[in-house]
């Protein structure tokens, strides 16, 4: 195995991935003291509202500061397209990374409140209050239009309908009659049925005289162009109108107005005869109407109208309409938009380690998300530019923040955001945490690798706080400015650590050593670690790579795997077929560095395969091998085609077990059953002397009842003397003879059988046989399976009688006892 980096080395040519927040590398001395606390400020925010037309641009400005010694905070910008009540501030990074942000051709979906937000190089954030722009237009095109009409039947009323455009903000609408505005028609007003449905005219009780060309217009003043117009459409009344009582045209809904504006509400309540009008702030306060208030009607006492809103102007209004058929009520509601402000002012903090603590927030604003006028803006509370999430130790009390306590990561700027549906503030301070202590600690890695004449980075990181001061040693010698132009150092610093880069440059044998990388706390000097890093320099080696052939099954995983050779360690690409198609990870493929994994193998994975090694010494190096259908030599991880083969062989050698068992009982043959006695053989049986005979029949007397017992007698029978007489001829001495169910064992005995036995025959001894054993044995029936049985109940199933030794029926309890002639002893 080659030698591989370190997780915190990289060479020249690699990556080295920044911290969070990281504002770059900076040779910095940290002071001491306290002044390392968070300190953040804005100089400028971008501006609470820009409004532009539709592909216009808007140039946004930001800048901050910070007391720390890291330089100017770094800039960058959020967006979020509106604001709700379950508020997330931004969606995502927009582009800008300074303290100028330029939207140029504006289109409708980048309307929205754009954020500033200041980071500096601890990783302290703000985010600035939220700057809206809003990008005005007025389409082209009418949700719907004026249409003719012909009226001949008397009616109530008669709408011509009238949709505007889509609008930012939303278009007024006027009517035109023969080409004039109308204005104070008494039986003439517009519908307003919803937000985005309204401007159709109303023509109350319509009479001959309203006959003429009508056409709607839709205005915004802020839109470029302001307005768009129908064409021309008659309307004909032939007839006199039938209308006499008071109907409601106006939905009741709500206004919106900024405090010292003018405000109009509109009834939207017509009839005849013509109704009176009545307003009132609630049920039952009278609105005071007369010259000299900033109350008046208009339109024949329809409209409510407000001179320079107040704070205390808002509720809701009510109109009574009533005429001599009529008698109802329209009802408005009047918001009074007011700018955000901050009832308390947050100052910079220093707090105890770990000391439950409570900051306030309390502001005002309108209009309300909760829809309650009583009710103050929404607050939410942000830390270094991250919302603080309610948990054990955070919590959000009527805009109040409770904690249990501040740990030393926990200190930073702290953020009170006050938001509504239409916009949002926020106040800040610095946070710091004091009499906090954390000790001195390194990470990293012992072992570092460099490549001759190459360049390489180190890293170490130290953590503690206050922050530690880091230096760097090369065999005990302290490495400074002046003792090697190849080395520098530069660090980062954070709320917590510290990172420190040792840079080396066209590294050289000599460089290989003892590195030490030491860490002092700035206040307590005994406070102190060091990391020890063996520096070795390793020579380049051009890169080499080879791979096997391998053959596979369909529907295995497989491992094609290359070895690759050189230094620094060689990447390795992976291509298939000659025209080079790259591989790379994603469906039934997993290509991991020299190793390349197929999922699930099919026939359409065979063929050509070609791997590169390269690491930037000399030429790549290329390698090709085949992958083919057969028995897979690569690693199989239990596919299923592997199990469905193990189930087909122990198949195979059960049915060979079979096929073989039943051709051994195929060619069984049983024995063949003994020949009937013949009658020379019945008489040289009956002609033995009676002393033998009588042992004999005395034998046979006994009464026996086993199915087809076999009686086997053994005796020393003299040579010659029975065998000739014997069927076929074919039985020499000491032969077993076959009689029958029965069976004759001619066996000598040895003579320690029967040690109480005379060896030799005496005077007293004449007639008695030779020794031997006379052994009676059940015989099991398949012995002899084409032998007749009976039933044991038959009359042959009594043990026979001397007499009926040479009985020819064989039933099922037959015995047939071969005597044995007996013969003279001799010598032994």
């Amino acid at each position: 195995m080659l030698l591989r980096l370190s997780l915190l080395v990289l060479c020249i040519g690699g990556v080295i991935a920044k911290p969070h927040r990281s504002v770059g590398m900076k040779n910095l001395i940290l002071p001491s003291g306290e002044k390392d606390k968070p300190n953040m400020l804005f100089t400028k925010e971008p501006r609470p509202s820009t409004m532009t037309t539709l592909g216009s641009s808007v140039t946004l400005s930001c800048a901050g500061t910070s007391s720390l010694p890291t330089g100017e905070p770094s800039v960058s910008w959020l967006f979020t397209p509106k604001i709700t009540p379950d508020i997330k501030l931004w969606e995502g990074l927009v582009g800008g990374t300074s303290g100028t942000l330029i939207l140029g051709n504006l289109q409708k979906s980048e309307g929205g409140y754009y954020f500033c937000q200041i980071t500096d190089g601890y990783g302290y954030s703000l985010i600035s209050r939220g700057a809206l722009v809003i990008v005005t237009y007025l389409d082209p095109d009418f949700g719907a239009y004026p249409e003719e009409k012909t009226i001949t039947e008397s009616k109530a009323y008669i709408k011509v309908p009238c949709q505007p455009p889509a609008s930012n903000p939303p278009a007024k609408i006027n009517w035109y009659k023969d080409g004039k505005l109308i204005e104070k028609v008494e039986n003439m007003i517009q519908e307003y049925v919803s937000p985005n449905k309204y401007g159709s005219l109303i023509i109350f009780n319509p009479r001959t005289s309203d006959s003429g060309m009508y056409a709607c217009e839709a205005s915004n003043i802020n839109a470029n162009p302001e307005k768009r117009k129908t064409s021309e459409v008659l309307i004909d009344i032939k007839v006199e109108g039938s209308g006499t009582y008071a109907q409601k045209f106006v939905q009741d809904h709500d206004v919106l107005v900024n405090k010292g504006e003018d405000a109009v509400l509109h009834a939207g309540a017509i009839g005849f005869p013509v109704p009176s009008y009545r307003w009132t702030l609630g049920v039952s306060v009278e609105i005071d109407v007369n010259p000299g208030s900033r109350f008046s009607t208009a339109d024949f006492g329809r409209d409510l109208r407000i001179s320079g809103v107040r704070t205390e102007d808002r509720g809701t209004y009510w109109c009574q309409y009533k005429n001599v058929y009529t008698d109802s009520v329209a009802v408005v509601r009047l918001y009074v938009k007011e700018d955000i402000s901050f009832n308390t002012v947050l100052t910079e903090q220093t707090v105890e380690h770990l000391t439950p603590l409570t900051f306030d927030c309390q502001c005002s604003g309108t209009p309300y998300t909760s829809g309650d006028p009583t009710a103050p803006p929404s607050v939410l509370w942000l830390r270094d530019g991250q919302p603080i999430v309610d948990g054990k130790r955070f919590k959000e009390e009527d805009g109040s923040l409770v904690m249990s306590g501040l740990e030393m990561s926990e200190a930073g700027m702290y953020q009170c955001f006050c938001y509504n549906t239409m916009q949002i503030s926020q106040t800040y301070m610095p946070v710091s945490v004091k009499n906090m202590t954390i000790p001195v600690s390194i990470d990293g890695n012992d072992r570092a690798e460099g490549v001759y004449n190459e360049n390489i980075q180190i890293l170490c990181r130290a953590n503690g706080y206050p922050l530690p001061v880091v230096t760097w040693y090369k065999d005990n010698e302290e490495i400074t400015a002046v003792f090697d132009p190849r080395y520098s150092i530069t660090q980062e610093n954070f709320k917590d650590h510290v990172l420190s880069n040792l840079r080396v440059l066209s590294v050289k044998d000599a460089d290989a050593g003892i590195l030490t990388c030491r860490a002092v706390n700035q206040k307590v000097s005994t406070f102190a670690a060091e990391l020890k890093i063996d520096f070795l320099v390793g020579h380049e080696i051009s890169p080499s790579i080879s791979l096997s052939d391998i053959s596979i099954q369909v529907d295995s995983s497989i491992v094609f795997e290359a070895v690759a050779y050189g230094y620094p360690t060689p990447a390795v690409t992976w291509y298939k077929g000659a025209d080079r198609v790259p591989l790379l990870t994603g469906g039934r493929y997993t290509v991991a560095e020299s190793s390349l994994l197929i999922d699930g193998a099919q026939s359409s994975d065979t063929g050509l395969y070609v791997v590169k090694a390269n690491n930037g010494v000399g030429a790549p190096a290329y390698a090709n091998a085949t992958i083919s259908l057969g028995v897979n030599n690569a690693m199989i991880y239990g596919s299923a085609s592997g199990g469905v083969a193990l189930i087909l062989i122990i198949a195979i050698l059960v049915l060979l077990y079979v096929l073989i068992k039943q051709k051994e009982k195929k060619n069984y043959v049983p024995p063949k059953a003994a020949p009937t006695p013949t009658e020379k053989e019945i008489e040289r049986r009956d002609s033995r002397p009676s002393s033998a005979k009588s042992k004999t029949s005395g034998a046979d007397k006994k009464p026996k009842t086993v199915e087809n017992d076999v009686t086997m007698i053994i005796n020393d029978v003299s040579d010659g003397e029975f065998d000739n007489d014997m069927p076929n001829g074919n039985h020499g001495n000491n032969d077993m003879v076959m009689q029958g169910p029965g069976m004759v064992v001619e066996q000598p005995v040895p003579a320690t059988f029967l040690s109480d036995l005379p060896s030799r025959p005496t005077e007293n001894s004449a007639d008695m046989p030779r020794p031997g054993v006379v052994v009676e044995q059940p015989v099991p029936v398949t012995l002899f399976p084409n032998m007749p049985r009976e039933p044991d109940s038959s009359p042959s199933s009594t043990s026979p009688s001397e007499d009926d030794s040479d009985s020819t029926s064989y039933g099922s309890s037959t015995k047939i006892v071969k005597k044995v002639k007996k013969s003279k002893v001799g010598p032994s």
